[in-house]
């Protein structure tokens, strides 16, 4: 029901304007998942992922982080990440780091979480939809790299 809210957002500006299915695909890229794109650029893949076009992702917030908290020119990142099982005895683990950047994103992120969060709050280990596209990469501690996203919605 989410992803489908998220579509019908994208889809409804482009049929205002008159475009057409050809468009929609060139706009979004459905192949793209969390785990793609994670193994994507741990494989150095990066010409397989077109920044011109929207990815989107779904996973768990690991870690939000407010980077300038003045609303006017609001920054934040979320840590997300998704998982699956590599047999029985062990788990796969990705992660993207999300830039939310803009004042449409200060309440939603905020620097120190109220006490009573509302529903549009993100707050760490929920779920959350991001439709953005892939922009940069974050060097790990570990030597490795995950990709990094900017935000255009989130929910």
């Amino acid at each position: 029901m989410k992803r489908l809210a998220v579509v019908l957002m994208l889809t409804v500006p482009l049929l205002a304007f008159g475009a057409g299915p050809d468009d929609f695909q060139a706009t979004i890229d459905f192949d793209m998942s969390l785990s793609r794109l994670y193994k994507l650029v741990q494989d150095g893949a990066y010409d397989l992922i077109d920044p011109d076009r929207y990815m989107i992702l779904q996973g768990s917030v690991a870690s939000t982080t407010v980077l300038d908290c003045n609303e006017e020119t609001y920054r934040s990142q979320l840590e997300i990440v998704g998982g699956e099982w590599v047999g029985l005895e062990s788990i796969s683990i990705y992660r993207v780091y999300v830039l939310l950047a803009g004042p449409e994103f200060a309440a939603r992120v905020p620097d120190r979480p109220p006490r009573n969060p509302g529903p549009e709050v993100i707050l760490t280990n929920s779920v959350v939809m991001v439709v953005g596209r892939f922009i940069d990469v974050r060097e790990e501690e570990d030597g490795s790299v995950s990709p990094v996203i900017e935000a255009i919605a989130v929910r």
